[in-house]
């Protein structure tokens, strides 16, 4: 939560990871004469390999990958301290080559590209670039956002930060600056159906769960307590992640936690 972090699909980040359902942007012009259109249809293969009006899709169903869609995840919070919703946006611009690979990249408008690799063993993250780098940087190891097969039962780990648990009266409040735990998915299923909060149904999805637990001391009256992590994606068939929740409850106490719901609205 590949991460926003924006879990996954934002910094921790992994963080976690990556994602989603997309508005493609059109980014070739059909001719309006006859002439000019039996033109185009003449030279097909050339214009295909110099315009790019293919629009490949570098990911797959599940996590579909083509330059220029875009899309905007509405996020709420819920949890003792009042925060206010916000807006993410993720686009995937034009692909790149990093450590001879050809990556696609997907911009999260909190200010950080990811840099994703598609193959048969499942779709992961390589590298992340910042908005003020000029260069991507490679993680130390690839972080899975989905994993093959697509099964009930198909099992992967990443490392992830807790993004909501905070201090009530320490600083750095946030314990995802000192905090990480190893966080194992699983795919749940295969055959789920979504429906958004503006009425959309999205089907079939995978339903991915994602559990972690840290040991934090919560007050003196539990003391160290396994406080647990909770991810949930759904990622649905030509579209990819639709809907992602994050539960990072903890008892009253020293520290404070909550819930994250994202949804795909447009």
């Amino acid at each position: 939560m590949a991460p926003p972090a924006p879990l996954r699909v934002v910094p921790p980040e992994g963080g976690d990871r990556t994602s989603g359902p997309a508005k493609p942007v059109p980014r070739c012009v059909w001719p309006h004469s006859a002439a000019a259109r039996a033109l185009a249809c003449a030279s097909a293969t050339c214009l295909l390999l110099t315009t790019g009006c293919s629009n490949r899709d570098l990911g797959n169903d599940w996590f579909p990958l083509r330059e220029g869609d875009e899309q905007t995840l509405a996020v709420q919070y819920t949890g003792e301290e009042p925060r206010e919703g916000e807006k993410w946006t993720l686009r995937v611009t034009a692909p790149e080559t990093f450590q001879e690979q050809q990556l696609a990249v997907r911009h999260h408008s909190a200010g950080v590209s990811y840099y994703l690799l598609s193959d048969e063993t499942g779709i992961r993250r390589v590298a992340t670039r910042t908005d003020i780098d000029e260069q991507p940087t490679a993680d130390a190891e690839p972080v899975w956002v989905l994993k093959a097969p697509y099964e009930v039962g198909t099992e992967w780990s990443t490392t992830t930060v807790p993004y909501l648990i905070q201090r009530r009266n320490e600083h750095p409040r946030d314990l995802k600056y000192t905090h990480k735990a190893q966080m194992t998915w699983r795919i749940e299923a295969v055959d789920d159906t979504v429906t958004l909060a503006d009425g959309g149904t999205h089907a079939p999805c995978l339903r991915v769960l994602g559990e972690a637990r840290l040991n934090l001391y919560t007050d003196p009256v539990n003391g160290f307590t396994d406080v647990p992590l909770v991810s949930r994606e759904w990622y649905c068939k030509g579209k990819g992640l639709v809907k992602l929740e994050r539960e990072e409850k903890v008892p009253s106490g020293f520290l404070t936690g909550g819930v994250l719901r994202a949804e795909w609205v447009r």
